[in-house]
Parts: C-alpha cells; sequence; structure tokens
C-alpha cells in the first residue's frame, strides 16, 4: 500500500487491464509497470512496438495517454493523472521541448535523453543494445509510413551503431546529416 495513495494496488490493476486491452484491440505487445509519480501514476511501457506506440510525433502515445485518463476518471473521480513512458518518450517531454525551442522541433521518435556521449551537459551514452532497438524501430516506421525518420543529434560514436545496425537491410539506407561534432541520423528508404 502507497503513503500517499492508499488505493494504488486496486487502481493499478485496473489501469494494467484497461490499457492492455487497449494494446490487444491495436495489435499491440507491450510490458507495463506502475509507478507512483507524486501525485500521478506514471506508467512505464517496453515494448518492441515502440515505434508503432509512440507514432509520428507521439501522436499515438498522447492519445493513449489521453484515453487511459479518460476512462479511469469516468470510472473514478479520485483516479490520479496517468502519465505514459515507453523507453523514454513521454508525451510531456515532447510538448516541453516542443515549448522550449522552435526551430529545434523534436523529430518523430525523438527521445530526451538520447543524448549522447560527447552530449550537452557531458551526458551519459545510451546502452548499445538500446540504440540498435531505437535504428530498428525507426526502420520499421519507414518502411511502414514511406516517409524519413531523423534521429537526435548524436556523437559519431553512437551514429555508427545506427549505421551498422541498418546496414545490411535492402530497403533502408542510413545517412548523417549536420556539421559539428553532433549530428542527425536519417533513416530512409533505399531509392
Amino acid at each position: 500500500m502507497s503513503e500517499t495513495n492508499p488505493n494504488f494496488e486496486a487502481q493499478s490493476e485496473k489501469l494494467v487491464k484497461c490499457l492492455s486491452t487497449m494494446f490487444d484491440f491495436l495489435g499491440l505487445n507491450g510490458n507495463l509497470h506502475i509507478e507512483e509519480a507524486g501525485e500521478k501514476m506514471a506508467v512505464k511501457i517496453t515494448s518492441e512496438d515502440a515505434g508503432r506506440i509512440i507514432g509520428r510525433r507521439g501522436q499515438t502515445l498522447e492519445s493513449l495517454q489521453l484515453i487511459a485518463n479518460r476512462i479511469m476518471f469516468k470510472e473514478d473521480e479520485t483516479f490520479p493523472r496517468i502519465t505514459l513512458d515507453i523507453d523514454g518518450y513521454a508525451v510531456g517531454e515532447r510538448e516541453r521541448r516542443e515549448r522550449h525551442s522552435d526551430d529545434d522541433r523534436p523529430e518523430r521518435g525523438e527521445r530526451s535523453e538520447r543524448r549522447s556521449r560527447g552530449g550537452r551537459g557531458g551526458e551519459a551514452s545510451i546502452p548499445v543494445e538500446q540504440l540498435e532497438q531505437q535504428a530498428r524501430d525507426a526502420a520499421k516506421e519507414v518502411k511502414k509510413w514511406g516517409e524519413p525518420v531523423k534521429m537526435p543529434e548524436m556523437n559519431a560514436h553512437d551514429r555508427r551503431i545506427i549505421h551498422v545496425t541498418l546496414q545490411d537491410d535492402p530497403e533502408i539506407m542510413t545517412e548523417s546529416e549536420g556539421e559539428g561534432n553532433l549530428k542527425k541520423v536519417v533513416i530512409s528508404l533505399k531509392k
């Protein structure tokens, strides 16, 4: 039982059931972990379908979050606000970045902690497995929608991981874009 929310366990079970049902209807798979985050319930999602769950510029994730909040609030007006986070991509993060930067708008699938070694403020690098998964997710999205995906700026080491991960895919091409040490990787269909 939670100190701040005595109904946390029961509410968590209802939320997991609701989100699992939504995922089933959408043909998505994901593991859900619910944590108390102040007066909110933070749902951490891990999935091989991360790109599909996030959607274009986070629209699918934002919609899922909105629907989950409405369903839970309609059943119980004391239900805490729900935030969804998948592999570090949260709806609130996208909105915050859009407010703080007009000319460096987030790209599809961009996540706040993707900054890598050599990034601003000396932030830690992303694990190789996570970069490889992000590359595969972006490639799936490119194949599905036919539009290029720009990864966030990263150093040469991390860009190389993206390029090497996708080099054997016959439908996909990758190229670095930008100037300086930090560049974006553009993943697109081969022409």
